[in-house]
Formats: structure tokens, C-alpha cells, sequence
């Protein structure tokens, strides 16, 4: 018996090619979907992991800070340490101009550890030899070559170092602003007085050992951590503890996922069983109604409801073998195409971004068995109806809606389109999935769409920048120092060429005081606990209250955040209380009536922060130079910040080194230059007119390489160019999924339509031998696919406006950078689409599929 059940589902096999080839299509799209996903999603996680790691210059699982000698010797020998490396840092080169360079000594597990292993040349062996990257050697004066002989010029223990040293290697940096010089312990043996362990006593980290490792295993390393320094004898937590020694687990390789995350995990892969459930259960459920009879055989000779089932099942499992290794193959590589494109959207800024993907078991394996899980699903209701239908309700089967129907009176007439219509209610299960998947490609495409329209380019832009053109000190712009100083200040020089240029409005330098400006001071009244401490990037004094923190001057009271700029940026600058005509702000504040206030503004709703909200519009602030009192200012009005009113671009670490939490105050460039001793200027933010950004980038980029290496700019493009890549992104990932709906809704509706022309061969041929002609025939099956998009259609657009308006509408009002846009026009773009096809695909049907005379196609239907 099993050698004949083998038999009959080999030939049953075999004498059904079309609905196999339809079928392994099915198949194969589901596990195309799930493997280009699977791929995207881990390449994805791959890349933004190596991109983190590249960002933060580790790929260890943690690192350790401020041992001893015998501290690290302990580290590698703990049991759940795999690797340690050594690194001892030294100080960051006074001799670099543009580039930060960190100089270290370190060993090649370090190096291999934090991307810093020579890509040319070897590790360096002798005292007077160091490895580089391109940018730091460039910075330095030299190509980047083996044998090329350099200066580095630093400050270790108070005493100033200028060695001459040897590039014994290099690699190419992994960003612009930063990078690591190393030399070798021998280096550490030849200048001991630079590594005299002094850091308990006057926090100089040169003679301090840090160390990047590898685990053994990740679990429960934190506590292992933990454990770990207080058992040599530091403290991880207490930062003004004399053993202070901070252990942390490197979060860019130890990823752990958001419950937020998980769950959009979870909800796209029901999404796509659901799709592939839509798609493979209609081909399969057509496939029965086809054979029913030939079952219906089967059972009057004896073969059993399992074995029908069995049958069924082991044909699935053959069109599985065949369609999901297929799917997976076309998968992989379809992810591995798209996932540069997807991260270059994310990411435009960031041009050393990786962008990669392996194929990973894992890939194949969770693509196979979501596949299998969706075919297991899709096929068990059409091999239950195979299996439970009598043989002599299987011989006389015809295709029903199920369900009782009313009855009711005929309309009048008999037209092509209420007999299509008619025809639609046979079976109405089929009819609602072809319809909803149809309907979910209008749908996604429509909210994907309206997110990427409400996306605010100019927004984020004017967030990031108010004018065409912003050009600061390349101190400023650095994430790891920022404007604090006087020696950071944009050369005059500088402006003044940029001011001659043809094309340039509404230009403006804006000053700012600095960590030598501790003379001038600023008291509101604001009260604080008392106690100080030093802040490590600008080596001012902070004072705290319960929650914030601000620079002291020499008199102990606030520096704050002080700007001072002409009329022209005053009246960019958003005024939300008090006096808003920026035109008679800036005539009071010229006159010494008061003083404008700027609020930090909570992104979501652009409301001001309350915490940072110190000063009314009215109260006095007085104000002190050397001690005294030089004036009072009243507030006159109260501005919403943006980073450009406090920095450049995203970039406002200087100030906050200054003034921390304190206030920040904007007087007009008289009132500024005349109140403080040396004015710096921070930035010179000015427009140009219509068709001169092009030549004015040039310009600039020209100027850096040729007059000031010590400039750096931010254009508006740039800003609204990393805006619009996020706009391509949401579009582009909404557009892959909802296209893989319609995908799967057009062949449902192809299967659909090419499996009625085969099962209804007697009733057409029937239809032509009373008079109806092929174009009325194909005419009324035209009608019947046009009924399904219509249908899928008219659902999608009112579902589509009504998520619009409520889920997309509480999403994108939660992000500040969206504003929300209502359209329909991507999902009115979808249904043009879509019932174009659906009158297309009957007509190539009938073509193909419904040939021959009218007894012929008697004969075929026998």
C-alpha cells in the first residue's frame, strides 16, 4: 500500500506541472520575502553593530580604566577574561592642527582590539617608533608612508615633550575628527618619568593602565565586572574615590534589544506569515477544487482520509523542497543587494559606515523554518476539505460561496458586469483574501508614504542650522573638545574673505565667552548646595544645585553661556515671550535696557524646558566684571534654542564645558565687545543668494585645504541632504513591503483567474454554444478581476485614511523632526496600478488557457 501511495503522489505530481510551477512560485516568494528580510535585519544589526564599535574605536566586550601595574596583571588572569589588551595613555598631541590625535602605548591586542592595527608597515618595536592613521600623519605634515619621520609635541605630568619619532606603520582612520597614535612598551622602558602613576593624587591619566578584553561569555558580566575591581581593591562607582577604577561593558558589541524593538520584530514577521498564508493557501486551496474529483477517485478505491492526507502533505513537502531553497537563494542575495542602499539612507553622514553581511546559517535557517511554518499553516484547511469530502459530493462538486444565501427577486437583465459580479460570490473565502492582500499593499504604501511626506526636511534642517552657512573654528565642531577657548576663536581673516565673496547676505560673527573669560559673572538669584567640582574638559570650577550644574568665575558666581551677535542673527532666532519684535529687542538691548534669555526646548513638542527654564521674562540680572557690579539687565524676552543658537550642527559639548547649566544670555556684539576683555568670535553663520551654494561649498572646501586649516563649516544641503536620506528610507523600506503584498495579491488574483478558465472549460464552452462571443466572455472576466482591485481599492483607501489620521498621525506627532502631512496619493498611485493589472491578467489568461473550438473545449472539460 505505501509503494501505490508513493506512486499515486509521484504521478499526481507530475501531471500537474502548471499548479506546481504556481504553487513553487508561492512558495519560493514567501521564502524570498523572509530570507531578503532575515538578511536585511541581520545585516543590518551586523553593520550598525561594526559601525558602533568603529564609532566608539572597540569591538572588545568591555574595558577597565585607572589600574595599576598589579591591577592589570590581576585583570588577565581572571577566569571569564579571554584576551586583555594594554593601553596606556599618554595625552592628546598639541602638535595637531585639524585631526585629534590620542597618543598611547599600546600592544598589539589593543591595537587589533580598537581598529588601530597597521593596514602598511609592521607594529612598532623600537622606542622611536609609533603606528598612525592617514589623517594623523596628514595632519602632522607627512604622507602616509613607512619610514616617514615625525614630531609629536604633547604634555604629560605638567612637563612639554617634543620627540622625534618614526612611523613604523599606518591604517586608515575610521573618522575625521579622531584617531590613535601608538607606540610600543618599548617606548614606556625608555621614558619612565612619563608613566610615574600619579593619578590618585593629581588625575593625570599618563602611568595609568587601561585595558579593552574579550569574555569568555557575556553572561553576567557586569556583576563579574564588578566583582572583579573590588577585589583589586577599586571602587567602580564612586568618582571622587581616591581607587576610583570604572569597568564598563561595551554596549555597542553587547547589544541588548528594547522590548519596542522585539515587538517590531515580532509584528513584521506575522506580517509576512500573514502574506505568505494569503498567497500559498489560495494556491493550494485552488489546487483542491481542481482535484477534487481526481480525490474523490481515490477515496471510491479504497484510500483512506490519512492517506489522502498524507498525499497532500508529501506533495507540500516536494514543492517546499523545491520553492524554499529556490526562495532563500534569490533572498540572500536580493538582502545582500539592498543592505548598502538601506545603510546609506540611514546613515549619509557617516562615510566610513560598513555595510555587510555575511551568509550566516542563521539567515537560512530562520528564513526556512518561517517559511515551512507558513506553508505548514497555509495548507492544512485545503487538505482537510481533500480528505473529509465524499467521493459522490466530490464527483458532483461545485464551487460555493457556502453559507445560506436569501432569496430574492432577479434584477432585470442579465449584463456582462452583473454576471461577473454573480460570479465573484462562488467562493467568497477566496474573493476576501485576494481582496485583503490587495488591499494591504494599498494601505502600507499609503502610510509608509505618509510618514515619509510628513518627515519635515526644513525642519530638522533649521534645527540644525538657520542660515545657508555656518563657518566655526574646526575646534568647535569637534565632538571631543568644542569651543572653550580664546585660541579657538575664528580668525578675522577668515570672515573677511568669506564676506567679500560675491553672493553673501546676511552675514553675522557670533562671540561667545570662554574658560579665560572667568572675570565677567552673572547672578540671578538661583541658589546652589555648595559644593564644587572640576570639570575635566575646560578645568573650570562647577557649582550644583539639586539637579544641575554651572560654571564659576573667579568670583564664584555664574559664567553662564553668553553670545553676543549683530540684529541680522537676532531676528532668526525663535522669540516666544515677552518682547517678540526682534527689530525693537535688539534696539533696547543696544540701548542697555536687558537682555535676551534662550531656553533649551523639549524636541517632541518644541515647548521650553521647565528644568532650564531660570530666569522670567523681567527679572534683573546682574551682572559682574572683576568682582563688581558693571550692570543690571532685566530679561526683556525669552528665545526657543535650536543647537545652531547654541552650537553647530549637533555639536554643543563646548558650551555646556563653560556655562554647563546656566543660563544663556544674548547681548548685542557692542554691548558683548565692550564688556569683555579679548571677544572671540565662535561663529560666522551668514546666507547666500539663489544659485550661489554650489560655488560658495567650493569655495570653502578650497579655503580649508589652501588658507585655514584650523576652519570647518556646515552648510544647510548637508543638514537637509541627512533629512532627506531618512524620507528615502521610510519609503524605501514601506515601499518593499507593501510591494511584496501586491506581489502576492496579484499572483493570488493571476492563480485565481487562470484556475477559473481551467475548472469553468464547460460552463464557457456553454455560455458560447447560447451565443455569448469571446469578447463578451472576455469581457466578463475583465469585469471579475476589475471587481477584486475595486473592492481591494475602495477598502484600502478608506482603511488608509482612517490609519492615517489616527495610528501614522500619534506616531509621526511623537518624533519633533515630522510634521504631519495628509495624502492619499501613494495609495490613489497603488489602485491605478492595481486595476490595471487586474483587467490585464484576465485577457492574457484566456488567451493562453481557453483555446480551441467549442467541442474541444468540451473534451478538455471531461
Amino acid at each position: 500500500m505505501e509503494d501505490m501511495l508513493k506512486t499515486l503522489t509521484r504521478r499526481s505530481f507530475a501531471a500537474s506541472r502548471v499548479r506546481n510551477c504556481v504553487a513553487v512560485l508561492a512558495i519560493a516568494l514567501t521564502a524570498v520575502l523572509f530570507t531578503a528580510i532575515t538578511t536585511i535585519a541581520l545585516g543590518t544589526a551586523e553593520s550598525f553593530t561594526l559601525t558602533l564599535q568603529m564609532q566608539k574605536m572597540s569591538r572588545s566586550d568591555g574595558e577597565v580604566r585607572y589600574m595599576t601595574a598589579e591591577q592589570f596583571q590581576a585583570l588577565g588572569q581572571a577566569d571569564f577574561i579571554e584576551t586583555a589588551g594594554l593601553r596606556m595613555p599618554v595625552a592628546y598631541l598639541s602638535s595637531a592642527v585639524r585631526h585629534n590625535i590620542e597618543f598611547n602605548v599600546e600592544d598589539e591586542t589593543q591595537a587589533e582590539l580598537t581598529f588601530c592595527t597597521p593596514t602598511h608597515g609592521r607594529p612598532p618595536a623600537a622606542p622611536n617608533e609609533v603606528v598612525a592613521s592617514d589623517l594623523a600623519l596628514r595632519d602632522l605634515g607627512v604622507e602616509p608612508e613607512t619610514g616617514a619621520e615625525i614630531t609629536i609635541a604633547f604634555t604629560a605630568h605638567g612637563q612639554e615633550y617634543a620627540l622625534p619619532m618614526v612611523v613604523s606603520g599606518w591604517y586608515e582612520a575610521l573618522g575625521s575628527q579622531l584617531s590613535v597614535m601608538w607606540a610600543g612598551t618599548a617606548f614606556r622602558d625608555a621614558h619612565p618619568e612619563i608613566f610615574r602613576y600619579t593619578y590618585h593624587e593629581d588625575g593625570d591619566m599618563a602611568g595609568t593602565y587601561f585595558s579593552d578584553f574579550t569574555a569568555r561569555s557575556t553572561l553576567g558580566l557586569e556583576k563579574k565586572l564588578r566583582d572583579l575591581v573590588c577585589d583589586l581593591g577599586g571602587e567602580p562607582d564612586d568618582q571622587t574615590a581616591p581607587n576610583y577604577t570604572p569597568a564598563t561593558v561595551n554596549r555597542a558589541t553587547n547589544v541588548r534589544p528594547s522590548p519596542f524593538q522585539i515587538a517590531a520584530v515580532a509584528a513584521f514577521a506575522v506580517l509576512f506569515m500573514v502574506c505568505g498564508y494569503l498567497l500559498i493557501y489560495n494556491v493550494f486551496d485552488l489546487a483542491v477544487m481542481q482535484d477534487i474529483r481526481r480525490f474523490g477517485l481515490y477515496r471510491t478505491i479504497g484510500m483512506s482520509r490519512r492517506q489522502v492526507r498524507t498525499l497532500m502533505n508529501r506533495q507540500a513537502l516536494w514543492l517546499s523542497g523545491i520553492g524554499i531553497p529556490l526562495g532563500m537563494l534569490g533572498g540572500f542575495f536580493i538582502g545582500k543587494a539592498a543592505l548598502p542602499l538601506i545603510m546609506n539612507t540611514v546613515a549619509t553622514e557617516y562615510k566610513y559606515l560598513s555595510a555587510g553581511v555575511s551568509p550566516s546559517p542563521a539567515i537560512f535557517l530562520t528564513a526556512a523554518a518561517l517559511t515551512a511554518l507558513t506553508v505548514f499553516c497555509s495548507t492544512r484547511k485545503p487538505i482537510r476539505i481533500a480528505a473529509s469530502t465524499p467521493p459522490i459530493e466530490a464527483f458532483r462538486y461545485v464551487e460555493s460561496g457556502g453559507g445560506r444565501r436569501a432569496s430574492r427577486r432577479s434584477a432585470p437583465g442579465a449584463g456582462i458586469p452583473r454576471l461577473a459580479w454573480s460570479n465573484l460570490g462562488r467562493n467568497r473565502r477566496r474573493t476576501g483574501f485576494i481582496v485583503l492582500s490587495l488591499m494591504l499593499c494599498v494601505v502600507l504604501l499609503n502610510c509608509a508614504g505618509t510618514a515619509a511626506d510628513s518627515m519635515d526636511v526644513e525642519k530638522e534642517t533649521a534645527f540644525m542650522i538657520r542660515t545657508d552657512f555656518a563657518v566655526v573654528n574646526v575646534v568647535s565642531a569637534s565632538n571631543t573638545k568644542g569651543f572653550m577657548r580664546r585660541s579657538d576663536a575664528l580668525r578675522a581673516e577668515t570672515i573677511a574673505d568669506i564676506a567679500a565673496r560675491p553672493g553673501v547676505t546676511g552675514g553675522s560673527a557670533i562671540y561667545k565667552n570662554t574658560a579665560e573669560d572667568t572675570n565677567v559673572t552673572y547672578d540671578f538669584g538661583h541658589p546652589m548646595t555648595g559644593e564644587t567640582f572640576e570639570n575635566p574638559h575646560s578645568g573650570l570650577t562647577f557649582g550644583i544645585d539639586q539637579y544641575r550644574s554651572f560654571g564659576l568665575g573667579d568670583d564664584g558666581r555664574m559664567l553662564c553661556n553668553v553670545y553676543g551677535m549683530e540684529e541680522t542673527a537676532l531676528a532668526r532666532m525663535d522669540l516666544r515671550e515677552g518682547e517678540t519684535n526682534a527689530h525693537a529687542l535688539f534696539q533696547k538691548m543696544s540701548a542697555g535696557e536687558g537682555v535676551l534669555v534662550g531656553v533649551h526646548v523639549n524636541r517632541g513638542d518644541m515647548s521650553l524646558v521647565p528644568e532650564l527654564d531660570l530666569a522670567d521674562v523681567g527679572q534683573r540680572i546682574t551682572v559682574y566684571k572683576n568682582g563688581a557690579a558693571a550692570m543690571e539687565l532685566p530679561v526683556l524676552a525669552k528665545a526657543a534654542l535650536t543647537t545652531d543658537d547654541v552650537g553647530i550642527g549637533y555639536t554643543d559639548g563646548g558650551p555646556y564645558a563653560i556655562g554647563g547649566d546656566g543660563l544663556t544670555l544674548y547681548l548685542p556684539a557692542g554691548v558683548y565687545k565692550a564688556l569683555y576683555d579679548a571677544p572671540a568670535v565662535y561663529k560666522y553663520s551668514f546666507n547666500v543668494e539663489d544659485g550661489y551654494e554650489a560655488e560658495m561649498t567650493a569655495f570653502l572646501e578650497d579655503y580649508m585645504e589652501t588658507a585655514d586649516p584650523g576652519m570647518s563649516y556646515l552648510s544647510a544641503q548637508a543638514a537637509r541632504e541627512s533629512s532627506e536620506a531618512t524620507q528615502r528610507m521610510i519609503r524605501l523600506v514601506g515601499g518593499f513591503v507593501g510591494l511584496i503584498f501586491g506581489l502576492a495579491g496579484i499572483l493570488n488574483l493571476t492563480n485565481t483567474l487562470i484556475t477559473t478558465v481551467l475548472t469553468r472549460r464547460r460552463e464557457f464552452a456553454a455560455m458560447e454554444s447560447v451565443g455569448m462571443t469571446r469578447r463578451q466572455l472576455t469581457g466578463m472576466m475583465v469585469w471579475e478581476g476589475v471587481y477584486y482591485a475595486a473592492g481591494a481599492c475602495l477598502l484600502g483607501l478608506v482603511l488608509a485614511a482612517a490609519l492615517d489620521l489616527t495610528l501614522v498621525k500619534s506616531m509621526v506627532d511623537s518624533m519633533w523632526q515630522f510634521t504631519f502631512r495628509f495624502t492619499l496619493a501613494p495609495a490613489l498611485a497603488a489602485c491605478g496600478v492595481l486595476l490595471a493589472v487586474s483587467a490585464a491578467v484576465p485577457v492574457l489568461a484566456l488567451r493562453y488557457f481557453h483555446k480551441g473550438s467549442i467541442v474541444e473545449q468540451l473534451r478538455a472539460a471531461e
